[in-house]
């Protein structure tokens, strides 16, 4: 007689022990601590489930955890029970509080995606008829004599859709009010973006890549090769309205002139059309020597100093300027909108200067800081030429 092969239970795997373990303590204690603290999530009847479909106030519950951390200490202790501080280190669960944090955002898009897309009426329970048709008796014998496993699956609702798609480019809480922005882009746009998604980090941001359309962001498919806008979703999405202004021509002219000093920060100069078209009329060389600064710099800024340095004193400019002024006090200036009588008196000042005919560009080198930092002195008075 053959023996019986005893299988050996499966051990538990502790991933999806850990896993579960999490969401039941969010579920339970965590929010019961949140309900605490905030008495009005009392008045919901399943706190946990409004907060997580509500991106506003799951946001702010996020922040309340991070902020007021005191409250929550004995939550965030490691396997040997002593206190976790730091947000990316493993706590009890084996996952950091970052790690647990993207677990929710993602659950937050997914919840929301239901609110958002699936119909908040119940269906009618249809009243049981004699089937008429021949589909009619098809789908009466398929619903009572085949199984589960043969019946076509449904089709995939909006709400799974857009989480699908979405789900592997959540992982940070700044994310979260930006999910019912997210959920009006077309499910398409959104695979397309990939990781790019989260260069969005503003609704203005959302909105302008929406209006950017359809057109443009094809137009720049055509244009491009492949690996280049596959940089560029990644990187800067925004940037296809300035591919397709450029065109295939001028975007192979200025790539060539500029890119290989540039990097990334060419997808950030794509941005702003105003600027492109400043740089339409320049020559490679010039913007060869802009090119530390092309993703800052203004359209008016561009032709400005074009029209005043000479070409040995572009970059020293720009270095001297950043350095003296700071990065942020630089790009007020010579930025976008930027300050258009500031920048020409800049440039005018420089254009006058009486440098040493030995070495002019060391001699500039030497003298800008002081331009710079009269301006600094006494910004009113500068502006006025005094």
């Amino acid at each position: 007689m053959a023996t019986a092969t005893v299988t050996a239970p499966k051990k538990p795997d502790p991933d999806v022990r850990n896993r579960r373990d999490i969401i039941t303590t969010i579920k339970g204690p965590i929010t019961e601590r949140l309900t605490s603290l905030i008495p009005a999530l009392a008045s919901f009847p399943d706190p946990y489930a409004s907060v997580l479909a509500t991106p506003e106030l799951l946001h702010a519950c996020m922040q309340l955890i991070r902020t007021r951390r005191e409250h929550f200490q004995d939550f965030l202790v490691d396997a040997t029970g002593a206190p976790v501080t730091e947000d990316d280190r493993p706590l009890r669960c084996e996952r950091s509080l970052d790690q647990i944090i993207s677990m929710v955002v993602r659950s937050g898009a997914k919840a929301y995606g239901i609110k958002r897309f699936v119909p908040t009426e119940a269906p009618k329970t249809p009243v049981k008829t004699e089937p008429k048709t021949l589909l009619e008796k098809l789908t009466n014998l398929v619903s009572g004599k085949w199984s589960e496993a043969e019946i076509p699956k449904p089709q995939p609702t909006q709400a799974d859709q857009f989480y699908n798609a979405i789900k592997d480019y959540l992982d940070y809480d700044w994310q979260v009010p930006l999910i019912p922005y997210f959920a009006e882009l077309p499910v398409k746009l959104i695979r397309e973006l990939g990781r790019g998604l989260t260069t969005l980090r503003t609704p203005e941001g959302i909105a302008a890549l929406a209006d950017i359309g359809r057109h443009s962001m094809d137009q720049a498919k055509r244009i491009m090769s492949d690996a280049m806008m596959r940089e560029m979703l990644d990187t800067q999405p925004l940037a296809a309205k300035g591919i397709a202004f450029l065109g295939k021509e001028r975007y192979d002219f200025l790539h060539g002139a500029v890119y290989d000093k540039m990097g990334e920060k060419f997808w950030e100069m794509c941005v702003d059309c105003d600027r492109l078209e400043a740089m339409e009329v320049q020559n490679a060389k010039d913007l060869e020597q802009m090119a530390s600064h092309l993703h800052i710099l203004s359209a008016d800024s561009i032709n400005q100093i074009i029209r005043f340095l000479q070409f040995s004193q572009i970059p020293i400019f720009l270095e001297v300027g950043t350095e003296k002024l700071g990065e942020e006090k630089f790009t007020e200036i010579f930025g976008t909108p930027g300050n258009k009588k500031l920048t020409k008196m800049f440039c005018e000042k420089i254009s006058v200067a009486k440098l040493e005919l030995e070495d002019p560009d060391t001699d500039l080198r030497r003298k800008l800081p002081d331009i710079f930092t009269a301006y600094l002195r006494a910004p009113v008075d500068f502006e006025r030429g005094l």
